[in-house]
């Protein structure tokens, strides 16, 4: 059985049109754990943790801190376990 990479995509956060890359909590390669945070975004009125949607390694890293993002944007690609 071929497991596929899963998109982790940038949530809706307050209605905001652009979201910011704050910080990654994973590097590509990292394992990381359904709920736990995967990175820190911001916006001009609320800053959030986004969590991990699977537990699973880290394969790609799809932006930079500082990157504007919309809402439903892929951000980075698990590959889940």
């Amino acid at each position: 059985m071929k497991v596929e990479l899963r998109d982790v995509l940038m949530p809706d956060l307050q209605g905001a049109e652009e979201i910011t890359i704050g910080a990654w909590s994973k590097k590509q390669g990292e394992r990381v754990a359904e709920g736990e945070t995967l990175m820190e975004a911001h916006t001009d009125k609320v800053n959030a943790e986004i969590p991990s949607p699977v537990t699973g390694k880290v394969e790609e890293l799809l932006l930079h801190v500082g990157d504007a993002v919309k809402p439903g944007q892929p951000i980075a690609r698990i590959l889940p376990e």
